[in-house]
């Protein structure tokens, strides 16, 4: 029992590992309980860097101190997402980041949610900069979960609609053959990221 135990923690970690190395690939994950809502957000390094070299060109990244830098990659994060919960906008308030040699990690709180959540509406443009970019957005609504895939064939945004907080339908969307290996190993990804919590605060 205990050798599979430890090679199903090896597994989580090398999935996690090669998720971190992909530049056209993020994930989002909003985990709602009593209200209450956490974003995290896992993207690699080399594709938040490239957006951000993309979106602010005349900043001088070679001199900017790291916590210029954690600052402006949060301000990039809540520019190019927006999510609303039956019609409802709902902001992203205090952040944070861990910024990582492959891999940055986010973790936002959101305003208060509806108590019966009965649509979201999401866009997530960040990375698009980055060619044939795909994000996974995840929602788990007390433990229940559904995700879709936004990409420009949707124009990086999706409609979802819950009954009872179960998700039962979204807008049409099209996946990369390359990410569907991936998909089906989310939810491992999910339990390290409840492990593993964002340090820094912005």
């Amino acid at each position: 029992m205990k050798k599979v135990l430890i090679a199903f923690i090896f597994l989580i970690f090398s999935i996690k590992t090669v998720y971190a190395h992909n530049p056209l690939s993020a994930m989002y994950y909003l985990e709602v309980n009593n209200e209450l809502g956490i974003l995290s957000v896992s993207v690699s390094q080399t594709g938040l860097h490239e957006a951000l070299l993309k979106s602010y060109s005349k900043i001088d990244f070679e001199q900017l101190p790291e916590d210029e830098y954690k600052k402006l990659a949060v301000k990039y994060l809540k520019n190019n997402f927006s999510l609303s919960a039956n019609g409802e906008l709902v902001k992203l308030l205090n952040g944070g980041l861990k910024l990582g040699d492959h891999q940055t990690d986010f973790k936002f709180i959101t305003s208060s949610l509806p108590k019966k959540i009965n649509s979201l509406d999401v866009t997530v443009h960040a990375f698009q900069e980055n060619e044939n970019h795909q994000t996974i957005f995840s929602v788990a609504i007390n433990d229940v979960m559904g995700k879709v895939i936004l990409g420009s064939k949707n124009n990086y945004s999706s409609n979802l609609i819950f009954k009872d907080n179960k998700l039962i339908t979204k807008s049409n969307t099209s996946l990369n053959p390359n990410y569907i290996w991936f998909i089906a190993f989310i939810p491992f990804v999910l339990v390290v990221k409840r492990i593993i919590p964002v340090i820094n605060k912005v």
